[in-house]
């Protein structure tokens, strides 16, 4: 599938926040000792990415039957021990020693799979007493294309569906319409508490460039048509695919393309009642209190180092909860002690104080900000710039953004704490006009270090 690797990487990313929402909704991030089946994991960039962040995953088994998508996933999570990956189907997958699972996982998996209500009953069985199965995954049928009188969406489908799905690796088993199903496969296979989340995805008010990278999202996969497939049908799927694109240039066109998550609870004797909580929160986890350190250096985690690349053109703009999937990347790669998505969520949805900013290049997200105002001034809790753009511009864009921000706001002065030991960060904050004000012994502990507070007068 490497015509696909890159759309799969990007929609990972763009997706993410539908992985977390589910989550959230398990209370991921307030749990210890969790350990996570991915079934289908693929190169682990997914899998990494999804569960990285949380400080309480102990163990997290990718499982998936390709044998170099199986090895790159080592490779890339050879610096975290929670990882390790096994080479199998999940119908003959069976964890060693009788390990059992408190959440299985698939994401776009189940739909590819030759029985989906075995493979749901099996995920139950894996399963702890109160264990979660999440599914992520589509459904043609909840797609909307309007005005479009010659049905060119539906007829494009129908010859994917029939000729290009049973003769393209992988997918010979597929079921584009899987969503409307899960909640009836997961009932049936023993699992209560069942919820169905739907995220959307359309036209409405976007951009001509919006609504052809809309298209390009979901006619990707339907490019690929095999060799097997006879010429004149050929010929018709890509002038179909054509004419599709065309509808998007038109401003009056709606199409909607929804995913969908499900979550599902194995029964317990005496088990609390589980709802679906949605994104309501009382409070912050006690880690998000305290101001972290600020970084100008990432510490990739896994899997070899990004390079530099030439300074790009840097745009910024506020950061949105939609951007998640792309912060945790950066994220994971850059500290130790990440964040969780749950932390920068309850920060953009309920922290009056709080001020989130990210840095846009052609390549997507390159960095983000965060600082609180207080009446006694301001301070920059969290900043990350993806490694590939290290020393390119995009912390100092990002810093002065804040500064800005932070004088308008009628603030006096902007502090910020870092590591003694970080001579570089100390020389980047300095050549910024931040002076070193006062030091807080012993403030870290892994490594031990103190921690250096830096000030610039704001007046």
């Amino acid at each position: 599938m490497a015509w696909g690797k890159g759309q799969i990487v990007k929609q990972a990313l763009r997706t993410a926040p539908e992985d977390y929402a589910a989550f959230e909704a398990v209370n991921l991030a307030g749990r210890d000792g969790v350990r996570v089946l991915d079934v289908g994991c693929f190169d682990g960039f997914n899998t990494y990415l999804k569960f990285a962040p949380y400080a309480g995953v102990a163990r997290v088994v990718g499982v998936d039957p390709l044998p170099e998508a199986v090895a790159e996933a080592a490779a890339r999570t050879a610096g975290d021990a929670r990882f390790s990956f096994a080479c199998s189907t999940f119908e003959d997958y069976e964890p060693e020693a009788g390990e059992r699972f408190d959440l299985v996982y698939f994401s776009h998996v189940l739909q590819h799979l030759p029985d989906p209500q075995a493979a749901l009953a099996k995920a139950c069985r894996l399963l702890v007493p109160g264990g979660f199965v999440v599914v992520k995954t589509t459904d043609d049928a909840a797609k909307l294309s309007y005005p479009d009188p010659e049905q060119v969406m539906r007829r494009l489908f129908d010859l994917y569906e029939r000729h290009v799905l049973p003769n393209t690796p992988h997918t010979a088993c597929t079921d584009r319409c899987n969503g409307e199903k899960c909640y009836t496969l997961m009932r049936r296979a023993g699992l209560g508490n069942v919820a169905v989340r739907q995220f959307a995805a359309d036209t409405c008010g976007k951009t001509l460039e919006e609504r052809h990278a809309l298209f390009e999202r979901c006619v990707y996969f339907r490019r690929n048509v095999p060799a097997c497939v006879d010429e004149g049908t050929a010929a018709e799927i890509h002038a179909l695919v054509e004419a599709w694109g065309t509808l998007f240039d038109q401003d009056d066109y709606y199409f909607v393309t929804q995913s969908f998550v499900a979550i599902g609870q194995k029964p317990q004797e005496g088990a609390s009642p589980w709802k679906y909580a949605g994104p309501v929160f009382e409070s912050a986890p006690e880690a998000f209190r305290k101001p972290q350190e600020v970084q100008t250096e990432a510490r990739p985690r896994g899997g070899a180092p990004l390079a530099p690349a030439d300074a790009p053109a840097v745009a910024i703009r506020p950061l949105a909860e939609r951007d998640l999937g792309a912060v945790m990347a950066i994220e994971v790669a850059s500290f130790r002690d990440p964040w969780t998505p749950l932390a920068f969520a309850l920060d953009l949805r309920h922290n009056a104080c709080a001020h989130y900013t990210a840095a846009f290049t052609e390549d997507g997200l390159a960095g983000y900000l965060g600082w609180w105002g207080a009446p006694d001034g301001a301070a920059i809790v969290r900043v990350a710039v993806d490694p590939a753009r290290r020393k390119a511009g995009v912390g100092r864009a990002l810093v002065e953004q804040a500064v800005r921000d932070a004088r308008a706001g009628g603030h006096g002065v902007l502090t910020l704490e870092v590591r003694a030991g970080n001579a570089q960060a100390r020389g980047f904050y300095t050549r910024l006009g931040f002076q070193e004000a006062a030091v807080r012994s012993a403030y870290y502990e892994d490594p031990p270090d103190d921690a250096v507070i830096m000030a610039l007068p704001l007046g």
